[in-house]
């Protein structure tokens, strides 16, 4: 089985893990490719989650593969930002 792990990029440029594991049956079988979005599925307790305002949206910037430790582990470099209006169509 694979697994798609989210790694973060911070605006200075510095990488690291987001803790956050997906199966790839979560990607629609594809490992997301540099420049696809990605809608983060966490929303805080209480918040709407079907306001673009309170989910977080993942651009993926880079990927990352270890086939000698994590043969079965494809990370994702991300960017983050907040969703607005204008994500409404996708969320």
């Amino acid at each position: 089985m694979t697994n798609i792990r989210i790694l973060h990029r911070d605006p200075a440029g510095k990488v690291f893990d987001g803790q956050i594991e997906f199966g790839l049956e979560q990607f629609a079988g594809q490992v997301p490719m540099i420049g696809d979005t990605i809608v983060d599925p966490g929303v805080l307790q209480g918040q709407d989650r079907n306001m673009p305002q309170n989910r977080s949206i993942w651009t993926v910037v880079g990927r990352v593969f270890n086939p000698r430790d994590r043969e079965d582990t494809a990370a994702l470099i991300v960017e983050s930002r907040d969703g607005n209006l204008a994500d409404e169509a996708f969320i």
